[in-house]
């Protein structure tokens, strides 16, 4: 069966009803991102595939760690890398700082980039992709931050849970991936349907749903039409609780079949025992039976031996 098409108005419809959904589940405040354009790109770099948290208290740890960004553009990958240990992907996170900072350093001899705010959206966006390190996730970040423009940052994990919702096909790719959503959410609602993403997407409770590889979509795609029901149902019962489950109902199975067996090895000892008590008290009754008789045996022997002397009488003279 393969999913039908929907018109624009639908989609942006359905996304309305799930943002809906998704403030039952996760706060609506949006993070504040008011730092200067240079910082705002390398808090994209700290941002992309985790958390705000996350991302935030590893850029507080970076910035307070050095004397300024000029020190942390001459230091070296493992130098950084220790900065980037509590999220994934250390290494490759440190080496785009670096460049991010050498390219800026290189082209404008300081580290501003503010004026970037006042280009155009096609303008910003030729001048960010000229830093090869920048991801699509990192780009579109900051011009949705600073220019405020009608684009939906996408990393791997929103790729994959708006593909499980059905928001993208399931060949959809990261460097497509943002142009074909935009459609499907109101310019209006963009900032706001970025963060539940975010918060949808890097939930740990729902990390075994959206691994796609370990548990991949039919070919087909899913209904965006029934997005709605099937996060709910997700929500109620998601696959890592339904393993934890399974693994308790093994356990109880596997302690059931030990106290089974003990159970049937319990009564043959019980058998045994029983049977050995029952002779030990056959033989201690023949013991005593037989003592019994000797003993009367012993006695009616002496009263055979000995007699009774007759009194004797004296004679009259």
């Amino acid at each position: 069966m393969v999913a039908k098409k929907i018109s624009t108005s639908d989609k942006q419809a359905i996304c309305k009803k799930l943002i809906t959904l998704l403030k039952k589940r996760y706060s609506a405040t949006l993070p504040k991102y008011d730092r200067p354009v240079l910082e705002t790109i390398l808090h994209a770099i700290c941002l992309e595939n985790t958390t705000n948290s996350q991302a935030d208290e590893v850029f507080d740890t970076l910035l307070a760690g050095f004397h300024d960004l000029n020190e942390i553009r001459v230091s070296t990958i493992s130098e950084l890398e220790s900065v980037f240990k509590p999220v994934d992907d250390a290494e490759w996170r440190a080496y785009r700082i670096r460049s991010v900072l050498q390219y800026v350093f290189d082209k404008e001899y300081c580290f501003d980039l503010d004026s970037l705010k006042k280009k155009t959206l096609e303008q910003a966006q030729k001048q960010l992709t000229r830093t090869k390190t920048l991801t699509p996730f990192v780009i579109n970040h900051t011009l949705q931050v600073v220019l405020g423009s009608h684009v939906l940052p996408v990393d791997e994990k929103i790729l994959n849970a708006t593909k499980w919702i059905g928001l993208l096909s399931v060949d959809e790719s990261i460097e497509t991936a943002s142009d074909n959503l935009k459609s499907s959410v109101r310019k209006a609602d963009v900032p706001l349907f970025s963060h539940l993403l975010r918060c949808l997407s890097t939930d740990e409770e729902l990390a075994a749903d959206f691994n796609l590889l370990k548990n991949p979509l039919p070919e087909e795609g899913v209904e965006l039409t029934q997005a709605a029901n099937r996060l709910e149902a997700m929500f109620a019962k998601p696959l890592s609780k339904q393993k934890k489950r399974v693994t308790k109902k093994k356990a109880s199975a596997k302690t059931k079949k030990t106290k089974a067996s003990v159970k049937k090895k319990v009564p043959a000892k019980r058998v045994k025992t029983a049977a050995k008590k029952t002779a030990k008290k056959t033989v201690k009754k023949t013991v005593k039976k037989a003592t019994r008789k000797t003993v009367s045996a012993k006695k009616t022997a002496t009263k055979k031996k000995v007699t009774k002397k007759k009194p004797t009488t004296k004679k009259k003279k």
